[in-house]
């Protein structure tokens, strides 16, 4: 049986690499490149923009979760293709990046219903909000929300919702995957036993080895 679990783990790699869509898994990490870089550019204006009425950086906590997914995917595409432990790793942090872009896209729906919404404390949202920076920018503070800042939420709306259906791509295609690896490699392993009885049931028994009679010496063949 060790021969047999042996020959079925070498199966399965290589049939894992074989139905693997590794040029399908980098055109995805590519994509989450450009939809991370877009979700953090347009979070950063919009922060920019007007600080008051936003909502405790959930595109920053966001962009986090995608590198860590996009570097994952690049790994699972180019080095490790044969290991289910990585693409199972990585298929869970898509779960994840989902997650996260269903809360962003809730909150920033929640925003354009209702603009002038502070979560801050009560303090800072009448008025001690003031002179704040970040990374050297000075933050606007007012009550006026610019329209710029509506047309960039909705922008990122719609790069969460991409980024959602770019991962949605990952999970199905290691589904896929999983059903073809195992559900062939089952049909191997009943093959394998098949060939092993086969070749037991055929092979010939091994002849007995009897010894030779003693020979007759040649004093008592005169008489």
């Amino acid at each position: 049986m060790s021969c047999l679990q042996c020959y079925s783990g070498i199966h399965r790699r290589l049939r894992w690499e074989r139905f693997w869509p590794r040029l399908l898994i980098i055109l995805v990490a590519i994509m989450e490149i450009l939809l991370t870089i877009a979700v953090l550019c347009l979070e950063f204006w919009s922060m920019i923009i007007n600080i008051k009425y936003s909502f405790f950086f959930i595109g920053f906590i966001a962009s986090f979760v995608h590198i860590t997914t996009w570097i994952l995917t690049f790994n699972v595409g180019c080095c490790c293709r044969t290991s289910l432990s990585c693409t199972t790793i990585t298929c869970i942090v898509h779960l994840l990046s989902i997650a996260i872009s269903s809360i962003m896209v809730f909150y920033n729906v929640s925003f354009l219903r209702n603009p002038h919404m502070c979560l801050w404390s009560k303090n800072q949202c009448n008025g001690e909000l003031k002179d704040m920076h970040l990374f050297g920018f000075t933050m606007n503070t007012s009550d006026d929300i610019h329209w710029i800042k509506l047309t960039l939420l909705k922008i990122q709306i719609g790069c969460a919702a991409a980024m959602i259906v770019t991962c949605m791509v990952y999970v199905l295609s290691y589904v896929y995957t999983v059903i073809r690896v195992y559900s062939k490699n089952k049909v191997a392993d009943v093959n394998v036993v098949g060939e092993l009885a086969q070749t037991r049931s055929t092979s010939p028994s091994p002849r007995p080895n009897w010894p030779n009679p003693p020979r007759e010496s040649s004093s008592e063949s005169d008489f």
